[in-house]
């Protein structure tokens, strides 16, 4: 194996070590110092995907289909949303922190540190409560799937899993984007807020927000490949060869947003100035 090739590996596995690390002490803190803030965390996930569940129900009992979907479909769309959405989340908490690190100084040992100071600012924090609701959320997935009448075959698991993995590209995208503007206006809170509430609008069929919104949703800002892309794979209304297509959306909006960080971090000048 070439000698870039085991570096490259090397330096994962150091990466990997000290996330790993970094989670096991953030739930022994959580352990720690809020057992029953656990229990309650997780059940408030799961009421609000309820509620969720309820509201799509209504809205298709009443209506019959949703934007040329039965009920089924819709609700796996939804559980597809919330699988997917947790497995992102619970890599980028650290971007909800990201601000008081700029504002108090902590930002400058991050680009002190022998490791890239993309992974302390995003990936410092990882709740592992979200670990733990992804467990649910799969048994749901699979179950809303069986639903649909549509078979769980290895293809189809395979198109899931490649969305997924563009679907880690675009997020990272996104949130590199959003900590190079905490770095150069030391704004990031309603930012991320405006980003997830954007979000939510995927746990519903693209197809409902009319052309323009639903192009925008698809191929500006894709957060359509977080459920309604894959069900639509799944659902045999796209060709799996559309991948492609959001593969270099993401890989376009991820060399951009690399660009926009570097030169977020030409303006910064530490907290002592």
């Amino acid at each position: 194996m070439p000698p870039k090739v085991i570096k490259f590996f090397h330096r994962i596995r150091a990466y990997w070590k000290v996330w790993a690390r970094l989670t096991a002490l953030q739930f022994e803190q959580q352990v720690a110092n809020a057992k029953g803030a656990a229990i309650i965390m997780i059940a408030g996930k799961l009421v609000r995907f309820v509620f969720a569940f309820i509201f799509i129900w209504v809205v298709v009992g009443q209506a019959k289909v949703l934007a040329g979907y039965n009920l089924a479909q819709a609700i796996f769309i939804l559980a597809l949303f919330n699988w997917g959405s947790t497995i992102t989340q619970l890599f980028y908490r650290g971007v909800y922190q990201f601000h008081d690190k700029v504002r108090d100084g902590s930002f400058d040992f991050y680009l002190l540190s022998p490791l890239n100071e993309l992974f302390y600012s995003l990936f410092s924090y990882t709740d592992p409560l979200d670990v733990i609701t992804v467990i649910p959320y799969t048994v749901i997935l699979f179950w809303a799937w069986h639903n649909t009448g549509f078979p769980i075959t290895g293809l189809n698991l395979l198109s899931v899993l490649l969305t997924l993995i563009i679907m880690m590209v675009f997020v990272f995208a996104v949130h590199v984007f959003i900590i190079g503007i905490g770095v150069k206006y030391l704004e990031v809170d309603n930012t991320i807020m405006l980003y997830r509430d954007l979000e939510r609008m995927a746990a519903y069929p693209i197809d409902v927000y009319g052309k323009f919104l639903g192009f925008t949703m698809t191929f500006v800002l894709p957060f359509a490949i977080i459920a309604t892309i894959p069900a639509k794979l799944i659902f045999g209304l796209l060709h799996p060869l559309y991948l492609l297509i959001f593969l270099v959306i993401a890989l376009v909006e991820l060399k951009l947003s690399l660009s926009f960080w570097h030169n977020a971090l030409k303006s910064y000048g530490s907290a002592s100035s």
